[in-house]
C-alpha cells in the first residue's frame, strides 16, 4: 500500500514538473533560436531606427497601451462578479491591470498575479485571488482563441488554417448554447459552472479589444515607410502573443520575437525588432513599473454609495404583509433580498439574470430598478423585474426599461364576488357534482404530510416535474407557512390546493390531486377558500396566471401563443380558472434592453422547467 501513495505520489510530481518544464524548456528552444536569428543583426541599426521614433508614435503607442490596459482591468471585474467575491469594480479594474502587467514581465502569470491581487486587495482571501488569477488566465486565453480564429477568417493570412478557425468558433457557440440551457459542463466527473452568457460576450468584447489596441501600440512604433498594414499585423500579434502566453516565460521573451520575425518577412529585421522593443518598453517595462507603485500602496477599501442597493442573503423580512401575497415564494425558491432607499423586494438569481419577483415587498419599485441593473451588471448578468403589475411596469417604461405583456392575473374581488352570478353557471354545475361525488372539503388545522405527499407523487407521476422558482413546489416546511386545503372521500386524501396568505389578499400556488378526481374536486376546495377569505373580510383572492390575451394581437401571434399554452399543459388550467369568472390584471416583464428582456425570459423559463431543491428561509405562522 505505502509502494503504490510513493509511486502515485511520485508520478503526480513528474506531471508537474514535466507541466512546468515543458513550457520553459519551448521557450528555452525558441530563445536558442531567437539568438541564432539575430547573429546577423547589427545592434546599433536597431537602436539607430529606434530612435527615429518620432514623439507623436510614442504617444499613439501609449495611447493604445492604456486602452488595452483599461480592457485588462475590466477582465478582473467580471471576473470578481462572476465568482462573487464582493470587490468593489474599481478596486477590481486597479488590482487586475496591476497584477496582468506584472505578471506578464514576470512570467509565471497565475502564481504573480495571485500573489499581486491578494497583496494589492486586502478584503480578498489568497484562495481567492488564486481563484480569480486563474479564472482570467483561463477566460482570456478562451477569448483569445476566438479573437484568433475570428481574425483568421475576416483578415485572412494563412497563419491559421480556416478548419481550425471554424471549430474553434464553432467550439466557442457550442459552450455559448450550453451556458443559457445547462449552466454548466462535466469534465472528469467534475461539475464545472460555466459563465454566464453576458459575461462570455464581455470577456471577448474585451479581449477584442485588449489585443487590437496592444497590435495598434506595436504598429505605431514601426518605421512608417516598412510597416506593413494593421490588417496584416493582427494575426501575426495574435500568433506571437498566443506562443508566449503558452510557454510561460518572463515577458514572453523568445518565443514572441521568434513568432514575429517568422511571420511577418516583409518587415526588413532591424525595423521589426526596433519595434518590439519600443513595444517592449511602452507595453512591458511602463505598466509594469507603474504596478510596483501601485502594489506598494494597497488601495483602501471604497466606502459604500449610500444610495447603491445592498444584497442580503435572506429574502425581505416580513413577507406576509407584502402587498402581493405571491412573494411567499421567496420563502422557499432561495430569493435574497435586494433595498435601496428604503424600498426592498425578493430577487433570485438565475444562471443568466438577476430577476426581481411581482413587486416590491416595501416601498415603491423605482429606487429599486437601477440597483437591481447595478446588481447584475456587477454579478455579470442581465437585471429583469418579472409578473409586475401595470402601474409598476410604467414606472419601469419611464426609466428606460423595455417592458413586455407577459402573463394576465386572474383576480376576483371578493366584495363584489357571488357564485350566483350569470357567467358563473359552470362553476355552480362543477360544485354540484363534488357535492354529489360525496367529497369532505375543509381546512387542514394539522397537515396529513405523508397523505399529501402520496397525492404529490401521484400527480408528478400524471403530469411531470414540477415546475419551480416563481411557482411552488411540494415540501412539508413550505406547506407549514401557508393555508390548506383538503379533499377526502371516504376518508381518503384525495386532492389539496394551497394559498399564500398576505395582509390584503390571498393568492392560489399548488394544486395536486391523485389518480382518480371526482368531477368538481379542485373547484369546491378554491370555493372553500373563497368563502374563508370572504368571511376574513380579505378583500381580493388571486388564482395566479393566466395566458395573456393582449387587445389588437394578430392571428398569428395568437395561434403561437395558443400552442405554447397546449404545450404547456395550459388550456385545462386555464378552463379551470376561468370558470371562476375573474377578473384579467395584465402582468408585466421589464428588463434595460430588448436583449436582455428576452435572455431573462428564456433563463427564467428554463429555470421554471429545471428548478433546484426547495431552499426554505423561514415559516411563518399562518
Amino acid at each position: 500500500m505505502w509502494d503504490m501513495m510513493r509511486q502515485r505520489a511520485r508520478a503526480v510530481a513528474a506531471q508537474r514538473i514535466i507541466r512546468v518544464a515543458g513550457p520553459l524548456g519551448f521557450g528555452a528552444i525558441c530563445l536558442m533560436l531567437l539568438g541564432d536569428r539575430l547573429s546577423g543583426i547589427e545592434a546599433q541599426a536597431v537602436l539607430s531606427t529606434l530612435r527615429e521614433v518620432h514623439p507623436l508614435q510614442w504617444l499613439a503607442a501609449l495611447a493604445a497601451t492604456w486602452v488595452s490596459f483599461w480592457a485588462v482591468g475590466r477582465y478582473d471585474a467580471v471576473v470578481h462578479g462572476s465568482l462573487g467575491t464582493g470587490i468593489a469594480r474599481r478596486e477590481a479594474m486597479r488590482a487586475g491591470a496591476a497584477a496582468i502587467a506584472l505578471a506578464q514581465v514576470l512570467g509565471l502569470g497565475v502564481v504573480t498575479g495571485a500573489l499581486a491581487r491578494w497583496r494589492m486587495l486586502p478584503g480578498l482571501s489568497a484562495f481567492d485571488a488564486a481563484r480569480v488569477s486563474g479564472a482570467v488566465a483561463l477566460s482570456f486565453l478562451a477569448g483569445w482563441a476566438v479573437v484568433a480564429a475570428a481574425a483568421e477568417l475576416l483578415l485572412p493570412s494563412g497563419i491559421m488554417p480556416w478548419a481550425v478557425a471554424l471549430a474553434i468558433l464553432g467550439l466557442a457557440a457550442a459552450l455559448a448554447v450550453l451556458a443559457v440551457l445547462r449552466g454548466e459542463v462535466r469534465l472528469r466527473g467534475r461539475r464545472i459552472r460555466l459563465p454566464s452568457l453576458p459575461a462570455m460576450t464581455t470577456i471577448l468584447g474585451l479581449t477584442a479589444l485588449d489585443t487590437i489596441a496592444a497590435a495598434l501600440a506595436l504598429h505605431s512604433l514601426l518605421p512608417a515607410e516598412t510597416a506593413p498594414g494593421l490588417a496584416a499585423i493582427l494575426p501575426a500579434y495574435l500568433m506571437a502573443l498566443g506562443a508566449a502566453l503558452l510557454t510561460g516565460t518572463p515577458g514572453g521573451v523568445g518565443p514572441f520575437e521568434l513568432a514575429l520575425l517568422t511571420l511577418l518577412p516583409q518587415v526588413p529585421e532591424a525595423d521589426l525588432l526596433a519595434g518590439i522593443l519600443g513595444f517592449r518598453l511602452v507595453y512591458y517595462a511602463l505598466p509594469a513599473c507603474l504596478a510596483l507603485i501601485v502594489l506598494a500602496r494597497p488601495l483602501p477599501p471604497r466606502a459604500a454609495d449610500p444610495g447603491a442597493g445592498r444584497l442580503s442573503p435572506a429574502p425581505p423580512a416580513g413577507i406576509a404583509t407584502a402587498p402581493r401575497a405571491e412573494l411567499g415564494i421567496a420563502r422557499q425558491n432561495g430569493a435574497c433580498g435586494l433595498a435601496a432607499r428604503g424600498s426592498e423586494a425578493a430577487v433570485v438569481e438565475t444562471g443568466q439574470a438577476f430577476v426581481l419577483l411581482f413587486a416590491a415587498a416595501h416601498g415603491p419599485l423605482p429606487p429599486l430598478l437601477p440597483a437591481l441593473a447595478a446588481l447584475a451588471r456587477d454579478r455579470t448578468r442581465v437585471a429583469c423585474a418579472y409578473k409586475i403589475a401595470a402601474r409598476d411596469a410604467c414606472l419601469a417604461r419611464q426609466v428606460g426599461w423595455r417592458v413586455a405583456r407577459i402573463a394576465d392575473e386572474a383576480v376576483l374581488d371578493l366584495a363584489r364576488f357571488t357564485f350566483d352570478h350569470p357567467a358563473r353557471s359552470q362553476l355552480r354545475r362543477k360544485l354540484r357534482k363534488a357535492e354529489k361525488a360525496g367529497l369532505t372539503i375543509r381546512r387542514a388545522e394539522a397537515l396529513p404530510l405523508a397523505d399529501m405527499a402520496a397525492v404529490d407523487r401521484a400527480w408528478t407521476a400524471r403530469h411531470g416535474t414540477a415546475r419551480g422558482v416563481t411557482m411552488g413546489v411540494f415540501s412539508p416546511a413550505y406547506l407549514r407557512g401557508q393555508t390548506v386545503w383538503l379533499a377526502e372521500r371516504d376518508g381518503a386524501l384525495v386532492a389539496f390546493v394551497t394559498f399564500h396568505r398576505g395582509r390584503t389578499e390571498w393568492t392560489l400556488d399548488l394544486m395536486r390531486h391523485g389518480d382518480t378526481l371526482p368531477d368538481g374536486t379542485m373547484h369546491a376546495l378554491v370555493a372553500a377558500a373563497i368563502a374563508e377569505a370572504q368571511a376574513a373580510g380579505v378583500p381580493r383572492l388571486s388564482l395566479a396566471a393566466l395566458p395573456a390575451v393582449p387587445a389588437g394581437e394578430g392571428p398569428l401571434t395568437a395561434r403561437l401563443r395558443a400552442a405554447i399554452a397546449r404545450r404547456g399543459g395550459g388550456e385545462g388550467l386555464t378552463r379551470f380558472k376561468t370558470a371562476f369568472h375573474p377578473r384579467r390584471a395584465p402582468l408585466y416583464a421589464a428588463a434595460p434592453g430588448p436583449a436582455a428582456l428576452a435572455l431573462a425570459l428564456a433563463d427564467l423559463a428554463l429555470s421554471v422547467h429545471r428548478p433546484p431543491p426547495p431552499a426554505i428561509a423561514f415559516a411563518p405562522a399562518t
